[in-house]
């Protein structure tokens, strides 16, 4: 493929998701450190539904909370914002991006140029193959089990 069409391509890609952005087709996790009481709960669901054991560390989400020498409670947020990153720079093409992103987990080699390139911070490399939140397939369930509304997929 020629520069030119490199380019091009990636202009219109861009575009897209500028436009989809623009025109809300394209769905978010949105966090507000306001309402977060520090519970956890959103990582402990999200380790269930996809590791099957109640372990936030494994969780594909992290929002930690902790409490600075002056006592008050300061955030630490990691979840996926679509931002395309993993998926502009995976070398296998093992990472699509749609309405989410996805991992084509025979393609994936673990090499980690993905977790490296992420931004917030947020993909794990387990086993060999690159994890990552995939909206628990745009019905997340960390949104869904926040008490406080904390979290919110729009």
């Amino acid at each position: 493929m020629s520069d030119a069409n490199v380019v091009f391509t990636l202009f219109f890609v861009l575009r897209q998701e500028h436009l989809e952005r623009m025109n809300g087709t394209m769905k978010r996790l949105k966090f507000s450190k306001e309402k977060c009481i520090g519970c956890q709960l959103c990582a402990q669901v999200c380790s269930a539904i996809h590791e099957g054991m109640y372990i936030p560390s494994k969780a594909r989400i992290g929002i930690e909370t902790y409490y600075d020498r002056g006592g008050s409670l300061k955030y630490k947020d990691s979840y996926c914002t679509l931002c395309g990153i993993c998926f502009k720079n995976c070398p296998t093409g093992a990472i699509s991006k749609d309405d989410r992103i996805k991992v084509d987990y025979e393609a994936c080699t673990g090499c980690g140029v993905c977790a490296g390139k992420c931004p917030k911070k947020v993909i794990k490399i387990i086993e060999g193959k690159a994890y990552i939140c995939d909206t628990c397939d745009g019905d997340p369930m960390c949104v869904k089990v926040c008490p406080q509304g904390a979290l919110r997929f729009e």
